[in-house]
């Protein structure tokens, strides 16, 4: 996925965001216990303002110290005010530049993406306390299950995520990802004492996870309820919310 196309979505996500009802931010959000919905807008303002001063860094420094958000505003001006500030670094950044980051990634793009995907499951967080959360666009989904691979899990092993050789293979089933214009859509996990190694592609494995690509994003990042089918032995939403903790 393009950055020009992360940021869209991210400015989209931000406006769903920007949308919660001021009269549910007591609401608690099921992700994160004993966070409100207010809780997670600063929060999430919070991550936005630290992005902006890595963007705003010189190309090749480390990472940038940052000014949080006002603690005086209110939540949902305290995450719009971050969220403009944030579009408007990531317009006057070349993603093909160096950016400070704490993942090692060669360029910005790094920022564009995983500020479109964590901005999308924290929408989801936020909608789901006071509404039937919107869909999340299947392409973004897959690209986000694909950044999971991509960033979270090389590191699973010093981050605890291991296991005794179970696999766990995830399938997309929307029309997008069969007929190919979405490319990608399946992975599968294997759980060793290392770590988690991940293969593209069909296999089988012994559990299966299937659905939707956003609803397989949602498990992947063990965001409840999910609407997916499950298979095998142990029940891979048990399995997965015990191993995978990011």
């Amino acid at each position: 996925m393009e950055p020009s196309t992360h940021l869209e979505h991210l400015q989209a996500d931000i406006e769903r965001i920007r949308a919660t009802p001021t009269g549910h931010l007591d609401e608690a959000v099921r992700a994160c216990p004993g966070w409100t919905v207010a809780d997670l807008l600063a929060h999430h303002a919070g991550v936005f303002r630290f992005v902006v001063a890595q963007l705003r860094a010189e190309p090749g420094s480390d990472l940038a110290p940052f000014d949080p958000p006002e603690a005086d505003v209110p939540p949902v001006e305290m995450l719009s005010r971050a969220g403009e500030e944030l579009v408007a670094a990531l317009r006057d950044t070349d993603p093909t530049e160096h950016r400070p980051n704490w993942a090692g990634a060669p360029t910005a793009a790094f920022w564009f993406r995983r500020m479109a995907q964590e901005t999308v499951i924290h929408r989801f967080d936020a909608q789901l306390a006071h509404t039937t959360p919107d869909p999340i666009d299947p392409a973004l989904a897959v690209d986000g299950i694909d950044e999971l691979v991509d960033v979270f899990l090389p590191h699973a092993g010093a981050r605890g995520i291991t296991g005794t050789g179970e696999t766990v293979h995830l399938h997309a089933t929307d029309d997008a990802v069969s007929s190919g214009e979405i490319e990608g859509g399946e992975w599968t996990a294997r759980f060793h004492e290392g770590g988690v190694d991940v293969e593209r592609g069909h296999a089988k494995g012994d559990m299966a996870v299937r659905g939707a690509a956003g609803q397989l994003l949602l498990f992947a990042w063990n965001r409840r309820p999910v609407d997916v089918e499950c298979f095998g032995d142990p029940d891979p939403l048990a399995f997965w919310a015990g191993t995978v903790r990011i």
